[in-house]
């Protein structure tokens, strides 16, 4: 027998990053949305919190919260805390942060490590499922896989982040990499990951250092160096597909068919 090709191309990200040196991050699927949403400063108004792009749970509804957490994240929101933001104003909801969902992103369990180690250098990493309501077509699924990674330490900046972006693609076998400016709300300065494919520049993923109003409220003050990458786009560029539906179909002859990764 032979491992199914997401599945080998897992184990192939994993070794990447343990060799650069990171440590691997497994947590549950199930969070908060004060965890998954108001720890990376997203408003409780964004329209990602909304019902048909989040999968809220009915059972358990909602999940409690420290109440001092939940106080700094308001601060934060409300008038950005001591950090020289504004913050987004309005009034902020416990009972909004307090509400059960299936993550959106492996981001909610880095930030939740940090919390844990506000005072420890890391570097961590995670590849794992993630959950979003999307309508299932060509390019997207409700339930995938993403890989997330994120440094913490004196001195860490952005010449070390994208420094350590083509490293990974490099050993991925993809040499050039280019990032342009983007903009993510939890993120500042915030970068967008491309790599070259057959003569085109294609976007896999974001990075950026984290905002204070992300660091703050966890006590942090030494620079957090993160990215986010989907695990099914960079398979359809290893695997040369053009559906990412085809990673998943029952098709023996396409499976046996498949590179060793």
């Amino acid at each position: 027998g032979r491992s199914h090709p997401m599945q080998a191309l897992i184990e192939r990200v994993r070794a990447i990053f343990l060799e650069m040196g990171f440590s691997e991050l497994v947590d549950d699927y199930v969070q908060t949305a004060g965890w998954n949403m108001d720890a990376l400063f997203i408003p409780q108004d964004h329209p990602a919190r909304e019902m048909q792009d989040t999968f809220y749970l009915e059972n358990p509804a909602s999940i409690s919260l420290p109440d001092e957490l939940v106080s700094a994240w308001g601060d934060i929101h409300e008038h950005g805390g001591t950090t020289g933001s504004v913050g987004w104003g309005g009034a902020f909801s416990k009972a909004t942060s307090e509400r059960a969902l299936l993550r959106t992103h492996t981001t909610v369990n880095t930030i939740q490590y940090l919390a844990e180690n506000p005072q420890d250098a890391c570097r961590v990493f995670s590849v794992d499922r993630v959950f979003r309501k999307e309508a299932i077509d060509r390019t997207h699924l409700p339930e995938f896989h993403q890989i997330e990674g994120i440094i913490m330490e004196e001195g860490a900046n952005l010449q070390m982040l994208v420094t350590t972006l083509k490293t990974f693609y490099a050993k991925m076998g993809y040499p050039e990499v280019r990032v342009r400016p983007a903009y993510f709300p939890y993120t500042e300065p915030s970068l967008e990951i491309e790599v070259k494919w057959r003569g085109k520049w294609l976007e896999l993923g974001g990075a950026g250092i984290f905002r204070p109003e992300v660091t703050e409220p966890l006590g942090i003050s030494t620079p957090v160096l993160a990215w986010g990458m989907g695990l099914e786009r960079l398979a359809m560029l290893v695997l040369g597909l053009d559906d990412i539906r085809q990673l998943y179909i029952s098709d023996l002859d396409w499976l046996r068919n498949q590179p060793i990764l």
